[in-house]
C-alpha cells in the first residue's frame, strides 16, 4: 500500500525531473530534484538523516516549496507550469504538515 506522504514525495520527484529535462536553466530544477530525491530516499527507508539544529522534514519541504515557486515564476510552457505547480504544492503541503499548522 502506498501512503499519501509517499505518493506526494513521488509526485514531487517526477515533477522536478520533468522540470530538469525541459529547462535550459537547470539550477532551480536541480535543487528540487535533490530535495525530492533525498525525501524519496528517506521515505523508502534507504537513507537516514538527522541534523542537530534543523528539522530535516521542514528544511526539505521549504526547499521544495521555494524551488517550485521560482520555477513556476520562470515557466513558460504548459508542462513546466504544471510540474512547477506540483512541486510547489507538495512542498507547501509538507511544510504545513511538518509545522503542524493544520
Amino acid at each position: 500500500h502506498v501512503n499519501v506522504s509517499t505518493a506526494l514525495v513521488l509526485v514531487a520527484l517526477v515533477s522536478s525531473i520533468v522540470l530538469l529535462l525541459q529547462r535550459a536553466e537547470r539550477t532551480v530544477p536541480l535543487v528540487a530534484v535533490l530535495a525530492a530525491g533525498i525525501e524519496a530516499l528517506l521515505a523508502f527507508g534507504l537513507m537516514s538523516l538527522s541534523l542537530a539544529k534543523f528539522r530535516v522534514d521542514v528544511v526539505l519541504a521549504a526547499v521544495l516549496a521555494v524551488a517550485g515557486v521560482i520555477a513556476w515564476a520562470r515557466a513558460s510552457t504548459k508542462h513546466a507550469i504544471t510540474a512547477s505547480t506540483l512541486v510547489a504544492a507538495v512542498g507547501a503541503i509538507q511544510l504545513v504538515g511538518a509545522l503542524h499548522l493544520l
